[in-house]
């Protein structure tokens, strides 16, 4: 396998990662807590999208706006159920918490779903406009031995589509301002009038959002099982500290980083040692925060 095919497996696993890690990030940053049942919002958002791609059945682009409102909607429940009541407790009473939480949501999940995988018919999607050919998309051969699916560039393509949104969103609406100024000051952002619990509760909605569409993406590359969101949690969580914890940007840029590494340790890596590629991701990101501590982007993405 060439060194550029891994860049494309790097880039294609940096988008996912991006798109779970921002959710992640906003998290921590606005309601200052570490989220380690996120991983299982993913898994939800997954599930979701391929029962309803599967069962109803829904075309794939419908059945991941279905997947992201269901990740919102059980990620705004989950919040106001078990988060909201103890805001005020501290932070290692809302790291235990979520941790129990994420527990019984993939034993809950895996009780309902099955352990076995499933997967989203991806072959070949046919889209129709009006007034123009049909389009049936399926593998692309690029460049000789450069080889990338249709699935590959969805992955990818969404994961820009999200950056743009969410910097729009974040610099242009009240909404996203208001966020900022929480993410700084939560005191001050009372003070000056910001009703600080719907903003908490956007950042949940949001959250969950963007973490439906990562299942449904991580589906589409792979499979859906009761250990989707488990098996991402650790790479999420690592691109979010390396970006700088908090940063939305930042989180991007430390998503691609992790992918990047992942993918190409494998083509340096001895055969039969492929399986440590996420200790080798683990490894730069120690080495980046003892040069950096507060990530790659750090508090001043956040200050921008």
């Amino acid at each position: 396998m060439g060194l550029a095919q891994n860049v494309v497996f790097g880039l294609v696993t940096g988008s996912y990662i991006a798109i779970a890690a921002i959710g992640f990030t906003l998290i921590y940053g606005i309601v200052n807590m570490i989220n380690f049942a996120y991983g299982e919002y993913l898994t939800i958002g997954a599930f979701v999208g391929v029962l309803s791609a599967g069962m109803l059945p829904l075309p794939l682009p419908v059945a991941a706006l279905v997947a992201m409102a269901g990740g919102g909607i059980a990620s705004l429940v989950l919040a106001r159920a078990f988060f909201t009541p103890i805001n005020d407790t501290g932070p290692v009473p809302m790291l235990l918490t979520s941790i129990g939480l994420g527990l019984a949501l993939r034993n809950l999940i895996r009780l309902t779903g099955g352990r076995s995988a499933r997967y989203f018919d991806t072959e070949t999607t046919t889209y129709q406009f009006d007034g123009l050919p049909a389009l049936a998309v399926g593998p692309v051969d690029l460049l000789g031995d450069l080889f990338v699916t249709s699935e590959q560039l969805v992955v990818v393509g969404s994961a820009v589509a999200v950056f743009v949104v969410l910097h729009a969103m974040l610099t242009r609406t009240d909404v996203g301002i208001a966020m900022r100024a929480m993410g700084d000051d939560e005191s001050l952002a009372r003070v000056r009038g910001i009703d600080t619990q719907f903003i908490r509760d956007s950042v949940w909605v949001l959250a969950g959002v963007l973490a439906g569409l990562a299942g449904v993406l991580i589906g589409i590359q792979t499979n859906v099982s009761s250990s989707t969101g488990f098996s991402h949690i650790l790479q999420i969580l690592a691109a979010a500290i390396l970006g700088g914890a908090g940063s939305p940007y930042g989180a991007i840029a430390g998503a691609y980083v992790i992918g990047l590494v992942l993918a190409l340790s494998t083509a340096f890596l001895p055969a039969g040692m492929t399986g440590i590629s996420t200790a080798v991701a683990f490894f730069i990101l120690v080495v980046v925060l003892l040069v950096k501590p507060s990530g790659i982007a750090g508090q001043e993405v956040r200050e921008a």
